[in-house]
C-alpha cells in the first residue's frame, strides 16, 4: 500500500509539470497585437518562471533581445543576446546523453539548446544592434562570430547544411564599412554558394552586388562556380560603389511559425523496426512509415504499442508578406527576401524528426516496461485496489509525454532587403508593408535620413505581424 501511494503521488506530481509551450503563445501573442513590443517585453518579465522556466533560459534572452532590437533598444537588445549567446555556448560543451532526465520523462526537461537557423539568426541581430549604435568594431566581432558558427554547424551537420546566405551577405556588406574589402569577396563568395545550397539561386539584387563586388576585386572567374546564371548588368551596384554611400532597407517581414502537436502511433519491436502512423494535418492523408527501433533493456523480443506527441509547425496567419520603398518620392523598389524562416523551420524539423521519433518511441517503451514491473511488484491482491492502482500508474506514466514544442516566438517569417545608392545628404523613405495580395497594411515614413559621405545607412523595419 505504501508503494503504491509513493507510485501515485509520483506520477500526479510528474504530470503537473505542464508544457509551457502549450501557454507561450496564447499569453503573449495578444500583448504583441494589440500593446506593441514595450508591452510584450513588461508582459514577459511578469511571467517570466511562469512562461519560459530554468530550461527555458536560451528562449527567454531570445525573445527579449528579439523584441528589444524591433522596438529600436539596441543597448538591451545587446545585453540579452549575449546572455542568450553564452547558454549557448554553456550547452554546447555538454553532452545531450548526460541529460537523463529527460530518458525518464521527455524532452521538455532538458535544456533548450537552440536550433541552428535561431543561433545564426541570434548574430544578425547582434551585428544590426552595433551598427546601430555606431560600434562598427562591436559589429565586425559579431561578423566573426557568427562566421565560426556557421563553421562548427556547417561541419557537425554537413548533409543538413546549416548555413544562411543573408548572414553571410550581411556579413560581407559590414566587412565593406569597414574597408576589409578581401573579407567582404570571400563573404559575398560564401553568400552565393549558401544561397545556391539552400536549394534555390542568389536573389537578384543580392547577386548583382556579389557579381560587382567580385567584378571589381579581379575575382570575375569565382562567379563560374555558381549555377545561378550571371546578371546582364549590374546598374545599381555599379552606382553603390561609385557614388560611396547607400541606404540600405531591411524588412521583417509576418511572424514566423509556432508548434503543434502532431499525434503518432504504432509498433516497437526491440531492437527490430518502429512502424508508426499519422495524419497529416495540412492534408488529411493517413501516412505509414517503418524506422529502425533500437534494442531496449528489459523488452527483450516483445511488442509494444506506442503512442506519443511530436511538434508540427504550425503557420500563423501573415498580414505582412512584402514591401514596397520609395526613396523621395521618385525611385521605388521591392525588397527581395534573402531568409525564409518558415522554411528555415520546415527543414530543421525534417533534419530531426526520425531522430526524435525513434528517441521518444524508446522512451515510451523503456516506461511502459517499468510501469508494468512496478505494478507487478506492488500487487496487494485486493482485486479493486490492484486495478484502481493500475490504472493510475498507465495514466501516469502515459501523460508523462509531451512534445517539445520550444521555439523562438518573435522572430520574422522572412526578411527582405533592399540597397540604394544615394547623393550625400538627407532623404526621405517610406516603406509600405503589404498583404499577400499586394494590400498596404502599413506605412513607415522616415523624413530626415542624414547620409554621410561614403556612409552605409541601415533602415529597420519590424513589419512582425
Amino acid at each position: 500500500m505504501k508503494h503504491f501511494i509513493l507510485l501515485a503521488l509520483s506520477a500526479l506530481l510528474l504530470c503537473s509539470c505542464a508544457n509551457k509551450s502549450l501557454t507561450r503563445y496564447e499569453t503573449l501573442a495578444p500583448v504583441l497585437e494589440k500593446e506593441g513590443f514595450e508591452a510584450t517585453i513588461k508582459k514577459i518579465e511578469e511571467e517570466k518562471e511562469d512562461i519560459y522556466g530554468d530550461n527555458s533560459v536560451f528562449l527567454y534572452h531570445f525573445d527579449q533581445g528579439a523584441l528589444y532590437h524591433y522596438n529600436g533598444k539596441n543597448k538591451e537588445s545587446i545585453k540579452h543576446f549575449e546572455l542568450a549567446e553564452q547558454v549557448y555556448e554553456d550547452l554546447y560543451t555538454k553532452s545531450v546523453t548526460n541529460e537523463t532526465a529527460a530518458i525518464l520523462t521527455n524532452d521538455n526537461v532538458r535544456p533548450y539548446r537552440a536550433r541552428p537557423f535561431e543561433i545564426l539568426l541570434m548574430y544578425q541581430y547582434q551585428i544590426l544592434n552595433y551598427l546601430a549604435v555606431g560600434d562598427l568594431d562591436g559589429a565586425l566581432v559579431e561578423v566573426r562570430r557568427a562566421q565560426l558558427a556557421m563553421e562548427r554547424l556547417y561541419q557537425k551537420d554537413k548533409d543538413k547544411v546549416n548555413d544562411s546566405g543573408w548572414l553571410r551577405y550581411l556579413s560581407a556588406i559590414v566587412y565593406e564599412m569597414s574597408g576589409e574589402y578581401d573579407d567582404a569577396a570571400i563573404s559575398y563568395m560564401q553568400a552565393a554558394k549558401a544561397f545556391e545550397e539552400s536549394g534555390g539561386q542568389v536573389p537578384r539584387e543580392v547577386w548583382e552586388f556579389i557579381t560587382e563586388s567580385l567584378v571589381r576585386m579581379d575575382r570575375a572567374d569565382e562567379l563560374k562556380k555558381f549555377r545561378t546564371p550571371l546578371p546582364q548588368q549590374t546598374l545599381q551596384a555599379r552606382d553603390a560603389h561609385t557614388k560611396g554611400q547607400e541606404i540600405i532597407v531591411i524588412g521583417y517581414a509576418g511572424h514566423s511559425p509556432i508548434l503543434g502537436e502532431m499525434y503518432l502511433s504504432g509498433t516497437f519491436v526491440s531492437a527490430g523496426a518502429l512502424n508508426l502512423t499519422h495524419k497529416d494535418g495540412k492534408t488529411g492523408k493517413i501516412n505509414t512509415f517503418t524506422l529502425i527501433a533500437p534494442p531496449v533493456a528489459g523488452a527483450g523480443s516483445g511488442t509494444f504499442h506506442v503512442g506519443f506527441s511530436l511538434p508540427q509547425k504550425k503557420t500563423l496567419p501573415q498580414r505582412v508578406s512584402l514591401f514596397n520603398v520609395n526613396l523621395d518620392s521618385k525611385l521605388r523598389l521591392s525588397p527581395e527576401k534573402v531568409s525564409d524562416i518558415d522554411a528555415e523551420l520546415e527543414r530543421n524539423m525534417k533534419d530531426e524528426n526520425a531522430t526524435t521519433m525513434v528517441r521518444t518511441a524508446t522512451r515510451v517503451v523503456i516506461r511502459t516496461v517499468a510501469a508494468q514491473k512496478a505494478k507487478s511488484a506492488t500487487n496487494t491482491g485486493n482485486g479493486l485496489l490492484d486495478l484502481v492502482k493500475n490504472i493510475a500508474v498507465d495514466v501516469g506514466q502515459s501523460q508523462l509525454e509531451q512534445a517539445d514544442l520550444r521555439v523562438g516566438l518573435f522572430m520574422p517569417n522572412s526578411i527582405c532587403v533592399t540597397r540604394f545608392p544615394v547623393d550625400v545628404g538627407k532623404h526621405q523613405v517610406t516603406v509600405s508593408a503589404l498583404g499577400a495580395h499586394g494590400q498596404i497594411v502599413g506605412d513607415y515614413r522616415l523624413d530626415q535620413v542624414s547620409v554621410a559621405k561614403g556612409q552605409k545607412k541601415i533602415i529597420i523595419i519590424p513589419a512582425i505581424q
